[in-house]
């Protein structure tokens, strides 16, 4: 797409103090990723009228699966780890720490999307005149209004 990764993590200057922009930033970014839960991740792809929103759409769902494919990964070999030492210390073998899976993975799974969010709620940047490109600039306006400032 040509943009560099700069570009993507500039944060202008904004009339809030630090602590309420990063509470501000946070709640745009949940904006964000509930909008592509909404729109991509859990809506179908052929309501769309046009292809250039289906295939940006597709693209982001790809995305957004690939990252939480990664996550659950990770879960599952953080776990298996744990099974591992946890085994040669009390020299006998347990599966307990493998509960420790659904304790893990969604702290793997939400920054992981929360750094990537901006990224792929700009590749749904499509244009006004389409369905989708209009949610997401409504999005942006709440973002912008919430973050006081005029992000892009």
């Amino acid at each position: 797409m040509g943009v560099m990764d700069d570009e993507y993590f500039y944060v202008p200057k904004t009339v809030l103090p630090e602590h309420e922009q990063r509470a501000a930033d946070k709640q745009c970014t949940m904006l964000k990723l509930d909008f592509i839960r909404k729109w991509v991740v859990k809506g179908n792809l052929d309501l769309f009228k046009t292809e250039q929103e289906r295939d940006w759409a597709y693209i982001v769902r790809k995305e957004y699966r690939y990252h939480q494919k990664k996550a659950i990964g990770e879960g599952i070999a953080y776990t298996s780890l744990a099974t591992v030492v946890y085994s040669l210390l009390v020299k006998q073998v347990s599966f307990k720490p493998l509960a420790l899976f659904f304790v893990v993975t969604p702290f793997l799974v939400t920054p992981r999307l929360s750094k990537d969010c901006r990224r792929m709620f700009e590749m749904l940047n499509v244009g006004t005149e389409y369905e989708l490109g209009a949610e997401r600039n409504r999005v942006l306006e709440e973002c912008n209004r919430i973050s006081k400032r005029a992000d892009f």
